[in-house]
């Protein structure tokens, strides 16, 4: 398996302002060499929208709740979903996967009903464009081609992917 190492600014799949410290998104992503370059591109889209998605959630929530001295078990299901999408998972080899990050924006909401009595809707977040561009080696990979065409076929490579917004 072909290990990508994706890296993305936090604003170009997220509907709010990043933080101060202009966040550059992170991730682990594994495929077949032999994967299709649209294939792979969807799939990071996806995984790329819903990490900037709980981050901002968890940006949003973590506002409201100094606002209204929130319950601790909200503040702990957004300590462990930051955690969880957290660049440092980079650096221990983790990947990210699309169901975790589900779970724990399904938690959270759940959590902020119990916690603020507000309904998960007040967070609804619009959903990011799905027109991506993926980069390596300063080339655009064209959604036509395989993955192996521009890496090879060794199933041992490590890259770092570049992701950014179509124009």
């Amino acid at each position: 398996m072909v290990l990508l190492h994706v890296k993305s600014a936090a604003n170009a799949f997220s509907p709010s302002p990043p933080g101060a410290d202009g966040e550059e998104m992170e991730f682990l992503y594994d495929c077949a060499a032999t994967a299709a370059v649209a294939d792979v591109a969807a799939a990071l889209s996806d995984l790329a929208g819903l990490q900037a998605r709980l981050l901002s959630l968890c940006r949003r929530l973590r506002e409201r709740c100094a606002e209204a001295g929130a319950a601790g078990e909200l503040v702990r299901a957004l300590d462990e979903a930051e955690a969880y999408v957290s660049k440092e998972q980079v650096q221990h080899n983790r990947f990210l996967s699309p169901r975790a990050l589900r779970e724990h924006i399904k938690s959270i909401e759940k959590k902020c009903v119990t916690a603020l009595q507000e309904s998960p809707e007040t967070f609804c977040l619009q959903q990011p464009s799905s027109e991506i561009e993926l980069w390596w080696a300063g080339k655009k990979l064209a959604m036509g081609q395989r993955l192996c065409e521009y890496v090879g076929v060794n199933d041992k490579t490590k890259i770092v992917i570049r992701l950014t917004q179509a124009p």
